[in-house]
C-alpha cells in the first residue's frame, strides 16, 4: 500500500524526539558527567549500562502490552499521548542535578533519571515504531517509511549539536571550550523539552485519522502479562531473520554509541578542533547521514536486497571512520597545527556518515518484514514485540557504547577536566587505538550476524500473497 506524502511526513516526525534523546546522550551526556561533573568515566558508562538493563524487562513488556490493548484510539496512540511529558521530564531531570553531590551521589542520579528516561521513552518509541509496519505491509514503502523516520531523527540531532553548540557550547572568556561550562546545561536542556513534546504529540495527532486503517489485537485468550511476554519473546527467537537482524543492529548502535560517546573527545583531545570546527564536524556528519539517508532507497532497488545495503553502508562507515584515527596514529598524518587536518577530519566524518544514512534505514524496514513472517507462521499481529527489540537497539546507542567509551577515556588516561594541551601524548595514543580498530571491529560483527538474514526480496513477497489468502479463521484459503 502506497501511503499520502502526508502520512508518511507525520510518522516520520515521530522520530524527532529520538534524535533529540540521541545525540544528547551519545554526544553529551557522558562527557558532561565525566570531565564536567567529575564522575569517573567507567562509572558514568555504568550508570548508563545499568540503565540498559531495566529496558531489556521494559521494553518487551510495553511491546506485548500494546500489541493487545483494547481501546477507542487503537492499540498504539494511547500510549504516545500518555508518555510525551513524563519522557520529556525525566529527561530534564538528567542535565539538572545538585550542586553538592558526592561521586557516589552524581551516580546514583545518573543512573535513576536514565532509567526513569529509558522507561517513559520505551511507552513512546515501542508502540510509535511498531505502527511503523502496520501502515503499510509494501518492502519498499516500509523502506521509504524507515527513511522518514532517520531524517526526522536527524533533523533533531541537528538541533541538538548545531544549535546546542551555537546557543550553550560557545566560548567564553572562562572556559575556552564551552562543553567544560557547567551552567550551559541545564538551559541546553531545557531547549530540548519543547521539541520532543511537540514530536510525539504531533505525529500522534498527524496520524490519529488512521487507526481506523490500522490492525486489531487478536481475539487469542491471553495468560497474565509476564507470562505472555516470556511467550512471544521465546516464539521471536524462533524465527532466524530476527534474531539476526537483532543480533546485527544491537552491534551496530553500540559501534555507534561508543563512537557518539567518544565524538567530542576525538574533536578536543585527538584532534584539538576548535569550537567552530566542532561545529562545522557535526554538520558535515549529519549533511552525510541525510545524504545518506535519501540514497537508501535507490541503494535497496540498485543491490535488490535490504540485508546487502545494510552491509554496503556498515563497511563504508567503518573504513571512513577509522582510516583518519589510524593514519594519525601510524604517524602518516602531520601535527594537529597543521592546517590540513581538521578539514580533513572534518571531510572524512561527513564521508562516514554517508555509510550510516544508508544502512540505519535497512534496520527498520528488515524488522517489519520479519513482523510478516511471524503473522504467516502464527496468525497474529504482534509489530509491538519484534519493535521492542528496535526500541532496545536504539537506547543500546546510549547505554552499551557509552560504558565502553568510559572505560575506553579510564584505560587511555585522560583525566576529568584536563586541558587538551596538558593531556600525556601517550594517552592520546592509547585512546586513538582502542578507537579506531574498535569501530572496525563491531562492523564487522555486525556484518557477521546480519549474514543469517534470510527473508528476501521474493520470499517476502510469496509471504504476503499466502497472507492475502488466509480467512478470518487462520486457514489458508
Amino acid at each position: 500500500m502506497t501511503l499520502p506524502w502526508r502520512v508518511r511526513w507525520m510518522y516520520g516526525l515521530g522520530q524527532l524526539p529520538e534524535g533529540v534523546k540521541t545525540a544528547a546522550f551519545g554526544f553529551f551526556l557522558l562527557f558532561y558527567y565525566n570531565q564536567v561533573l567529575g564522575l569517573s568515566g567507567t562509572l558514568a558508562g555504568a550508570a548508563l549500562f545499568i540503565a540498559l538493563l531495566f529496558d531489556a524487562v521494559s521494553d518487551p513488556l510495553v511491546g506485548s502490552l500494546t500489541d493487545f490493548t483494547r481501546s477507542r484510539w487503537g492499540r498504539r496512540h494511547p500510549y504516545l499521548y500518555a508518555s510525551a511529558l513524563p519522557f520529556s521530564l525525566c529527561f530534564l531531570g538528567l542535565f539538572v542535578p545538585p550542586s553538592d553531590l558526592s561521586e557516589a551521589g552524581l551516580f546514583a542520579w545518573l543512573l535513576v533519571f536514565a532509567t526513569l528516561t529509558r522507561t517513559t521513552m520505551s511507552f513512546y518509541h515501542v508502540p510509535y515504531l511498531s505502527m511503523g509496519a502496520e501502515l503499510s505491509q509494501d518492502y519498499d514503502e516500509r523502506t521509504r517509511l524507515a527513511a522518514f523516520r532517520n531524517l526526522f531523527q536527524l533533523a533533531g540531532m541537528f538541533a541538538v549539536l548545531i544549535g546546542g553548540n551555537l546557543l550553550f557550547f560557545s566560548a567564553t572568556g572562562q572556559y575556552a571550550n564551552g562543553q567544560l561550562n557547567p551552567a550551559a546545561y541545564a538551559p541546553f536542556a531545557l531547549s530540548c523539552v519543547p521539541l520532543m513534546l511537540a514530536g510525539v504529540w504531533l505525529t500522534a495527532l498527524g496520524t490519529h485519522d488512521q487507526i481506523p486503517k490500522l490492525p486489531s489485537p487478536s481475539a487469542i485468550e491471553r495468560p497474565t502479562l509476564i507470562r505472555a511476554v516470556v511467550s512471544d519473546v521465546l516464539t521471536a527467537f524462533r524465527i532466524r531473520a530476527f534474531v539476526a537482524v537483532v543480533g546485527a543492529s544491537i552491534l551496530f548502535g553500540i559501534n555507534q554509541g561508543m563512537v557518539q560517546a567518544l565524538h567530542l573527545y576525538l574533536a578536543t583531545y585527538f584532534f584539538e578542533l576548535a569550537d567552530y570546527q566542532v561545529t562545522l564536524l557535526f554538520a558535515g556528519a549529519i549533511a552525510g547521514i541525510v545524504i545518506g539517508t535519501l540514497l537508501s532507497r535507490a541503494f535497496t532497488g540498485l543491490l535488490a536486497e535490504k540485508r546487502r545495503v545494510f552491509v554496503a553502508g556498515s563497511l563504508w562507515y567503518a573504513f571512513w571512520t577509522s582510516i583518519i584515527i589510524i593514519l594519525r596514529l601510524l604517524g602518516l598524518l602531520p601535527g594537529n597545527e597543521h592546517p590540513l587536518v581538521a578539514p580533513l577530519y572534518i571531510v572524512c566524518g561527513c564521508i562516514s556518515a554517508l555509510g550510516l544514512g544508508v544502512a540505519i534505514p535497512m534496520i527498520g524496514s528488515l524488522m517489519a518484514d520479519v513482523t510478516d513472517e511471524h503473522e504467516r507462521r502464527h496468525g497474529t499481529r504482534q509489530e509491538g514485540i519484534y519493535y521492542s527489540a528496535a526500541s532496545l537497539v536504539a537506547k543500546a546507542v546510549g547505554g552499551v557504547g557509552p560504558i565502553i567509551a568510559g572505560l575506553i577515556i579510564d584505560m587511555a588516561g585522560i583525566s576529568p577536566g584536563t586541558p587538551p594541551a596538558e593531556v600525556a601524548p601517550e594517552a592520546i595514543s592509547r585512546f586513538g587505538w582502542f578507537t579506531g580498530p574498535g569501530v572496525v571491529l563491531f562492523s564487522l560483527l555486525s556484518i557477521l550476524c546480519i549474514g543469517f538474514y534470510n527473508i528476501t526480496r521474493a520470499q517476502h513477497a510469496e509471504t504476503l500473497a499466502s497472507l492475502s489468502r488466509r480467512t478470518p479463521d487462520g486457514t489458508i484459503r
